[in-house]
């Protein structure tokens, strides 16, 4: 899971009222289990009961993936068995690139469709003057139209907090911002000027430890994209074979057609399938 996906479903263990309101027209009425034991585990980013009674799914991507739509129908068939209810689904897009998540498939014998928002195409104003802070560090991936002013507002949230939320939410907020990187840039400006004690405490997180200059350099220099990218590719192929691994073992589908449909080296299949077996003895 990427540093950005990961900070995300923090933030979304306190669950974002605000936010699901915005998307959804509807208040949440209870908070669902996401966890979904199976032959291996899977954590949905978050699932609710919706005030009309509907189930909400939600997931949040900050890159653009194709294998998206088999995911989230995988998500689908996983909900309706544990819940007894289909889900509405929706992928909420927080990346800075433009999206090109397809929202459903289009197979031969298989149409599904589910709904995909850019968090950018959302009045934020309900996130920004909202009274939780984890609202509120959501919205810097909104538009934002007075930067500084809404740095201010986190900022005073944040002298009230101890040392430890302190640290643990500036951090969040700044590796949020790093998806935004003119917000970046104005947000690093914010706390130079300001010259707060804590940022150099936030400076002790593992991600921070070289210094603002040199993690700007590493969050969009040429190399950390390049490292980021083999990163991404390699944790999307991981996570294809598993799901492929899943489906196998689940529905019984033969082993070339899952290879076939996922794209993915039939050996390879055969090779974790003798692993799986293996680590089971």
């Amino acid at each position: 899971m990427g540093v950005y996906d990961k900070t995300l479903r923090e933030l979304f263990q306190d669950v974002p009222y605000k936010l699901i309101q915005l998307l959804t027209n509807q208040k949440i009425t209870k908070v669902l289990d996401s966890h979904f034991p199976q032959v291996e585990e899977r954590e949905a980013d978050l699932v609710v009961e919706l005030e009309n009674g509907d189930i909400f799914h939600l997931e949040i991507q900050s890159v653009n993936d194709t294998y998206m739509p088999k995911r989230m129908l995988y998500y689908y068939l996983l909900i309706d068995k544990v819940y007894k209810k289909a889900p509405i689904q929706m992928v909420l897009y927080v990346g800075e690139k433009n999206n090109t998540i397809k929202n459903g498939l289009d197979l031969p014998n298989l149409k599904y469709i589910y709904k995909v928002v850019n968090i950018k195409d959302i009045d934020c104003k309900e996130l920004v003057n909202s009274k939780s802070i984890n609202d509120n560090i959501i919205a810097i991936l909104c538009n934002i139209e007075n930067p500084n002013q809404f740095f201010e507002k986190i900022n005073q949230k944040l002298l009230n907090l101890n040392n430890k939320q302190r640290e643990n939410y500036l951090r969040k907020l700044i590796i949020l911002a790093r998806l935004r990187p003119k917000i970046y840039e104005n947000l690093e400006n914010f706390y130079k000027e300001k010259k707060m004690p804590f940022i150099i405490e936030a400076k002790n997180d593992p991600l921070y430890h070289k210094g603002w200059n040199e993690a700007w350099n590493e969050a969009w220099g040429e190399a950390w994209g390049e490292a980021w990218n083999e990163s991404w590719d390699k944790s999307a192929q991981e996570r294809k074979i598993k799901d492929a691994i899943i489906m196998i073992k689940e529905f019984n589908i033969p082993i070339e057609k899952i290879a076939e449909k996922f794209e993915i080296d039939e050996n390879i299949l055969i090779e974790k399938l003798k692993e799986n077996i293996e680590n089971r003895n």
